[in-house]
């Protein structure tokens, strides 16, 4: 005959039971749900988070801006890093885009073939054909990249592009007036120029802009892809100081583009982008 107290027992350890099933199913309910999180969360980083592209706007205010410049639209674009994350499916969409902002000058700051990719001839066919299109009406130009071998100048063989490889150029927008367009590539690189002239400045890395000597009112840069991941508009990829989209430094605007394609063929909370630059005199 089973006593009371071996009645209780049973019973103390049937609830003890219960309750050690229903903490299994509440671990195991939050192990699915973190590892269903992680599953969409890197499903985003790769295969979401790599496409959408923005066209992220500024005005640029300044005295130094020539009357016959004030606002004149201009076009930046960086890092294709093509066979990366872009394809020609998204040339041809970044092409649209293009044309919808129709700038009067483009600026290409480098990196147009992501590394180690084999491009095919018809492939190089396909983005001359792409630079080529772009509309302008006062210029374009481009420097290089880091990635940028001896594919470069085939590419923008033929494309109205002046490739500038730490060179100054003059431009001029139907008047005598003029603004400086300097193209940097070696970090040796040093010009002084008259603090009166507006000066725009087109580097790749702006990690090796504090090497160069110039005085620029808007720097234009590319290569540091933001971050590529941003958690709370905070860089968790590359090790580089400059990975946000804007600073101030020496009396200098420095736009830092996030580029379209990707190293580490991922992105999160940092869409592919091209920049768009209003100039207004003061």
């Amino acid at each position: 005959m089973i006593t009371r107290e071996e009645k209780n027992k049973e019973y103390v350890n049937e609830i003890n039971k219960e309750k050690a099933i229903n903490i299994s199913k509440k671990i195991l309910h939050i192990v699915g749900i973190f590892l269903l999180t992680t599953f969409l969360i890197f499903a985003y980083i790769y295969f979401l988070g790599i496409k959408g592209l923005k066209i992220k706007e500024y005005v640029i205010k300044d005295n130094n801006i020539p009357e016959s410049f004030h606002g004149v639209k201009i076009l930046h674009f960086t890092d294709i890093l093509y066979g990366s994350t872009i394809f020609q499916n998204d040339i041809e969409k970044l092409e649209e885009q293009i044309r919808l902002v129709n700038p009067n000058i483009v600026l290409f700051t480098g990196n147009i073939i992501a590394p180690e990719y084999k491009i095919s001839e018809d492939e190089i066919k396909m983005l001359n054909n792409f630079l080529k299109s772009i509309p302008y009406t006062i210029g374009k130009y481009a420097v290089k990249g880091n990635y940028d071998g001896s594919t470069f100048n085939l590419l923008f063989d033929d494309t109205k592009f002046d490739i500038l490889d730490d060179d100054v150029l003059k431009i001029y927008n139907n008047s005598n007036e003029f603004i400086n367009i300097v193209g940097l590539f070696k970090s040796d690189f040093g010009i002084t120029i008259d603090n009166n002239q507006y000066t725009i400045s087109l580097i790749n890395n702006y990690d090796d802009y504090h090497k160069i000597n110039i005085n620029a009112n808007l720097v234009c840069a590319g290569h540091n892809l933001g971050g590529e991941i941003r958690f709370f508009d905070y860089p968790l990829l590359g090790n580089n100081k400059y990975n946000n989209s804007y600073y101030e430094e020496n009396n200098s605007k420095i736009y830092i583009s996030n580029g379209l394609g990707s190293i580490h063929h991922m992105r999160l909370m940092n869409h592919p982008s091209v920049n768009v630059y209003r100039l207004y005199k003061k």
